[in-house]
């Protein structure tokens, strides 16, 4: 008898259409269900359910990716949000990965610590960051220039200036506005930089990314930029 059962068991199991579900499947159900790529997969912390990534957020399907669903996993005996714990992990490991080339590098001190940030040239709050990298030091800042408020109008001098850390710089810290852009300028990053910042649900400046995989949004103080440089 117990033979035929790991028989039958087994025969189960090749039959199509009861196989378990793989990361391949699920990547290949969510393009037919969704037509989205995912850019990662596996299984969730519940049974039963898969973790997609798409674009840096999760979410969580069943096997045949016939229901998507987002939102926050609990664990209710650790009080800890495994969602969001695992966004970090992913923006983490995504580091790496930013376009650094569209953004303008400026070096406080050594510069061994580094920070992401989206900013306006319009932006009050974007404005008094300065002086809290300054104040931070030995910090490394890519600004990613998104004109959110006032359209290009500053913004589009600063990235076609010679050299647009200086007159970023100079605009955002000291008041100096920045020379005319030329004409025929090529400020197609601020383009690529607002398809970014949408790519990240982006809603206000200054937003801050951190190598820890923390994010956050609005002016800070030296203290609380530090705390989070340490963590």
């Amino acid at each position: 008898m117990k033979h035929c059962f790991i028989a039958a068991l087994t025969a189960l199991m090749l039959i199509p259409g009861v196989q378990a579900a793989t990361e391949q499947s699920v990547r290949d159900n969510l393009m037919k269900s969704t037509g989205l790529k995912a850019e990662a997969v596996r299984p969730a912390p519940v049974k039963g359910l898969w973790e997609v990534v798409i674009q840096d957020r999760i979410f969580y399907v069943d096997d045949d990716v016939k229901v998507v669903f987002s939102g926050s996993l609990i664990d209710t005996a650790t009080k800890t949000n495994l969602t969001q714990e695992r966004l970090r992990e992913v923006a983490r490991d995504n580091w790496k990965k930013w376009p650094f080339e569209d953004a303008v590098k400026q070096v406080f001190g050594k510069g061994e610590r580094e920070v992401i940030v989206f900013s306006d040239a319009n932006c009050t709050y974007c404005r008094m960051m300065e002086d809290t990298f300054a104040a931070a030091g030995n910090l490394t800042v890519y600004t990613f220039i998104v004109p959110m408020l006032r359209g290009e109008t500053n913004n589009r001098e600063i990235v076609c200036s010679k050299d647009p850390a200086e007159a970023w710089h100079n605009w955002m810290a000291r008041g100096i506005a920045p020379a005319p852009a030329p004409e025929g300028c090529d400020a197609s990053v601020l383009q690529r930089n607002a398809r970014l910042m949408s790519r990240y649900n982006i809603t206000g400046a200054p937003t801050l990314f951190f190598p820890s995989g923390d994010r956050m949004t609005g002016a800070m103080t030296p203290e609380q930029l530090e705390s989070m440089l340490q963590r």
